[in-house]
């Protein structure tokens, strides 16, 4: 069986990302595997834990929700779908995940919820594209 990797950060092309994803693995009956990176601001410098830790409880919040919408894309989908999370750098978090994972494909947004999110091609997915050894989909 074909199996899909999908990443979402709950932006408008990761959405569109994961309705293709579902077209797809419907046609095709693949398994699909939705992925969700956290940042929890391990690069923040401060003295204060506190506020540390309340942006990573935040963001874990934040991911657990974005999963809570993509699995409600894919009611009604009869094949295998699951949804994780893992905490790093997106880029490489999903480099690693989709090699080690041996998926043969990866959906992704064109642009996310990143600070540039108007440049053509959103920065984590041109890294993407550019370090991954599977193929990969850009959805716009």
């Amino acid at each position: 069986m074909k199996k899909i990797l999908v990443t979402t950060d709950g932006s408008k092309y990761s959405q569109k990302a994961l309705f293709k994803a579902k077209q797809m693995a419907t046609e095709m009956n693949c398994e699909v595997t939705i992925l969700s990176v956290v940042n929890l601001w391990d690069n923040i410098y401060t003295h204060n834990m506190d506020v540390k830790a309340q942006l990573g409880k935040s963001e874990m919040e934040r991911t657990q929700a974005i999963l809570k919408e993509a699995e409600e894309i894919f009611v009604g989908f009869e094949g295998e779908m699951t949804t994780v999370y893992k905490v790093g750098d997106a880029v490489d978090v999903i480099v690693k995940f989709s090699e080690e994972g041996d998926y043969d494909l990866v959906v992704m947004g064109s642009r996310g919820l990143g600070a540039f999110s108007r440049t053509l091609l959103g920065s984590v997915s041109d890294k993407v594209i550019h370090h991954i050894n599977t193929s990969v989909l850009i959805v716009k």
